[in-house]
């Protein structure tokens, strides 16, 4: 019987797969995968990996790209993902006001009154009291 401490194979030491591992074995970590095939009209194919990884309100991101070029690996710390995510919330924000804004143009347009002028009136005549 062979024995030994040593292990047969190390484990892979760069960032990407440390911090992985590292998050798979921790006992509160929360984990959501997704894998996305993107074809392009010539019938190539790239493969998107994400996963994502919550630990005490915390998300940290792994993102793999793979083509026939070869792949790619990002870990996104939790600050980077924290402004993806607020980011996000920007542009849902952006598109919710401006579609708000054609839908007002749009019954100004046609003659419509816009909300109640009295209450409109007296919260403009409020504004410029204070």
């Amino acid at each position: 019987m062979h024995t030994t401490d040593t292990p047969e194979r190390t484990l892979a030491r760069d960032p990407f797969t440390a911090r992985r591992r590292e998050l798979s074995n921790h006992p509160e970590a929360v984990q959501s995968s997704a894998r996305i095939d993107v074809e392009d009209p010539y019938g190539e194919v790239e493969t998107w990996v994400l996963d994502l990884f919550r630990v005490c309100g915390e998300v940290t991101g792994f993102v793999q790209r793979i083509d026939r070029h070869g792949s790619v690996r990002l870990l996104l710390p939790p600050t980077v993902a924290a402004a993806i995510a607020r980011h996000q919330g920007s542009l849902v924000t952006k598109a919710r006001r401006r579609v708000a804004q054609r839908v007002v143009a749009d019954r100004r347009a046609r003659g419509e009154k816009i909300g109640n002028p009295d209450a409109l009136r007296k919260a403009r005549k409020a504004r410029k009291t204070a």
